[in-house]
């Protein structure tokens, strides 16, 4: 049984496309092609920017299994700004430790994970939740 073509009424499109706020250069949907959800999904996430913000959140979800038990319990990922990751470390001398000798491997599995379009250095700082509040 072969599928039934629909024919696409163009004013009804156009009244779509303008409830919807779509650019005008967006095209109706061919009746030949079949789209995906994962398709749709990828499209709308790029329009409103929360691509970024998608892999942001799988790095939280992973960095365990990314950077491992030990160094997981000591440090967590921060911000990321102009692809400069921010380490956030419980205390100085694991700083110091991931600085000198865990930096280049970190950043290796972190790289290969998400790729160096997103992480192109990485920045240890003391962790800002932890900090003992100062007196004035």
């Amino acid at each position: 049984m072969s599928p039934r073509k629909r024919r696409i009424n163009f004013g009804r499109w156009q009244l779509e496309r303008e409830r919807s706020q779509l650019p005008d250069d967006t095209l109706p949907p061919r009746n030949n092609s079949a789209v995906t959800a994962g398709d749709v999904a990828e499209v709308l996430l790029k329009r409103l920017g929360l691509n970024e913000r998608l892999w942001e959140q799988s790095l939280l979800e992973e960095w365990v299994a990314l950077v491992g038990a030990p160094v997981a319990r000591r440090a967590r990922p921060g911000s990321i700004q102009r692809k400069v990751l921010t380490v956030y470390v419980n205390n100085a001398t694991w700083l110091n430790e991931l600085a000198r000798y865990g930096k280049a491997d970190l950043l290796q599995k972190l790289q290969a994970r998400f790729g160096a379009d997103h992480i192109a250095d990485l920045r240890f700082q003391p962790d800002p939740d932890l900090q003992p509040p100062r007196n004035r």
